[in-house]
């Protein structure tokens, strides 16, 4: 790769200590490559998913997300909630066959301009080595997909309760345990992104499970359970048969 290659990176950094780190670089005169574009949030916790991949589909290289140190969060748990978010939207990364590395969470105090300038530069250097966003239409398309994901009011809920629902009693007095929660979050991530995958090659003409399974890569049988859950919702209805084979459609 060209190193004239200089990728866009844009860095969510929280009020209380990352900012004021990167304040404090500043102050220090600590110098760090000026690839990022800062948005400055109340905690890291509050980053939403979609903005993520809202990110990369506007064309941005990375995406840097900066909280304070585990046991430091001005909210008590933002930061572990903010650890937790982005390992379930790696998760979705890896099942749209996303590269993950462009993706980076770390933890920088208030006093820390220099660790500040030393992260910065370091996620720098490592997408400069992967290269531009792809702009292939496909790939494109499995950004789309995942945006759609995690704005699904079932996956919000989801991962937005994952404390209360591992961490706390229900009133059968009971919890679920993080195995179960990960198995279970897991199977909902994979399951949504294969219903808005498959609604983005609806777009078109009737088609058949085994042209979208062909299209997408995903199995015949996923495809299948997909287009019937889709059916279930109202989205998607059956055009037509060819060759003893339903043809799909969007409803709406």
């Amino acid at each position: 790769m060209s190193q004239t290659f200089e990728p866009k990176i844009v860095a969510f950094l929280c009020n209380w200590c990352s900012y004021a780190g990167a304040d404090m670089a500043g102050i220090s005169r600590f110098q760090y490559r000026p690839n990022i574009r800062v948005i400055r949030v109340m905690c890291s916790g509050r980053v939403d998913p979609v903005f993520i991949f809202e990110a990369f589909l506007s064309g941005l290289d990375g995406v840097l997300v900066l909280g304070c140190h585990p046991g430091d969060c001005h909210y008590l748990v933002g930061n572990y909630q903010a650890e937790k978010l982005v390992a379930r939207v790696k998760k979705l990364m890896a099942i749209a066959q996303l590269p993950l590395e462009r993706l980076y969470l770390d933890w920088v105090s208030a006093a820390e301009g220099i660790r500040f300038a030393q992260i910065v530069d370091s996620f720098i250097e490592k997408v400069r080595r992967e290269g531009p966003i792809s702009k292939d239409e496909r790939f494109r398309q499995r950004l789309e997909a995942a945006k759609r994901t995690v704005d699904k009011e079932r996956v919000r809920w989801l991962i937005g309760n994952e404390r209360n629902l591992t961490d706390k009693q229900n009133v059968f007095g009971k919890k679920i345990s993080p195995v179960e929660f990960d198995a279970l979050a897991n199977e909902t991530l994979r399951e949504e992104f294969t219903k808005s995958w498959l609604l983005l090659n609806l777009d078109g003409k009737p088609t058949s499970a085994k042209e979208l399974a062909a299209t997408t890569g995903l199995p015949v049988g996923e495809v299948f359970n997909g287009l019937v859950d889709l059916m279930e919702e109202g989205e998607v209805s059956i055009h037509g048969f060819e060759a003893g084979m339903p043809k799909y459609v969007r409803s709406r």
